[in-house]
């Protein structure tokens, strides 16, 4: 591909993800909190098959936006290998999911994004909604989804959906020891979990390892011009959520929301009513715009 040719792609690709920008709309984001935070979903633990249940609709919702199985059906099985008897209670043995789409690009490098859909189930009859954590994370990743596919990029992007976070990362452990995807051809990593609220900004953890700098670096210069955000800090790697495994085998941050409102964290006060989305469409417009600096 010659020079003017190269010119003209990227910006066809640009200006199709500046179309995104436009279509950034909290209603989607809203509706899937709402849903995953219900109590039809019973926590999304292992009681009544919670989990289950939410995967099930993280599958329709791939199924509805455009986005291919990754496996068969959409669900990689992995079994709980302990016991809990303290939310999130657990039994060992247990069966839950993952839930793992691709859009293809024109390349097989690729962007993934990930959350985990899960939360802590019920004790007894005290249901724990997890709106915050993470129905709002999840609802982050279905929608870039969504969008992504409506003008599709340069890389490939992978959307993974976790089971058994709550229970010590089980289910992004299990991918990275049975990955659905070659790690050597992944250029970046994105996790969001706790994504409601955000009055003071965001927080990004990984941001100082050498294979993550530049990535943040560019995210930070991006909101400094735009102000997209109140601010943009920086932590050190953590195992506190599911970017964690996979650090050591490719460029992994994970993004967090800093600053309400929001319902509540563990609690049963954690309700969709709580979840505060008045600067979601901001955070979006963010990720967009990195996106489109990235793509080549």
């Amino acid at each position: 591909m010659d020079r003017h040719a190269r010119l003209l792609t990227f910006a066809f690709i640009f200006l199709g993800l500046s179309d995104l920008l436009g279509a950034q709309d909290s209603n989607y984001a809203r509706r899937v909190v709402c849903d995953l935070a219900s109590p039809a979903m019973f926590g999304r633990g292992m009681q009544k098959g919670g989990d289950s249940i939410a995967a099930e609709y993280v599958r329709n919702e791939f199924l509805a936006n455009g986005v291919k199985p990754l496996c068969d059906k959409y669900f990689q099985y992995f079994r709980f290998p302990q016991t809990r008897t303290v939310p999130p209670i657990v039994r060992a043995g247990y069966r839950s999911q993952n839930v793992c789409g691709y859009i293809p690009g024109e390349v097989d490098s690729m962007i993934v994004f990930t959350a985990h859909y899960e939360h802590l189930g019920m004790s007894g009859d005290t249901i724990f909604p997890g709106a915050h954590d993470n129905a709002s994370g999840t609802a982050a990743v279905l929608d870039l989804a969504r969008r992504i596919n409506q003008q599709r990029g340069h890389y490939t992007y992978v959307f993974l959906l976790f089971g058994g976070e709550e229970a010590g990362l089980v289910g992004s452990r299990y991918f990275v020891e049975h990955p659905l995807i070659s790690m050597a051809k992944v250029k970046l990593l994105i996790n969001i979990d706790l994504f409601c609220g955000g009055d003071e900004g965001l927080m990004v953890v990984n941001a100082n390892d050498r294979s993550t700098t530049t990535f943040v670096d560019m995210l930070q210069q991006i909101n400094n011009e735009r102000s997209y955000a109140a601010d943009i800090r920086r932590r050190d790697n953590a195992p506190n959520s599911d970017h964690w495994f996979f650090t050591p085998e490719c460029p992994a941050i994970f993004i967090y929301t800093l600053g309400g409102p929001y319902g509540g964290y563990h609690s049963p006060t954690d309700t969709c009513d709580g979840c505060g989305l008045g600067h979601y469409e901001d955070f979006m417009s963010l990720i967009v715009t990195f996106l489109q600096h990235i793509e080549p």
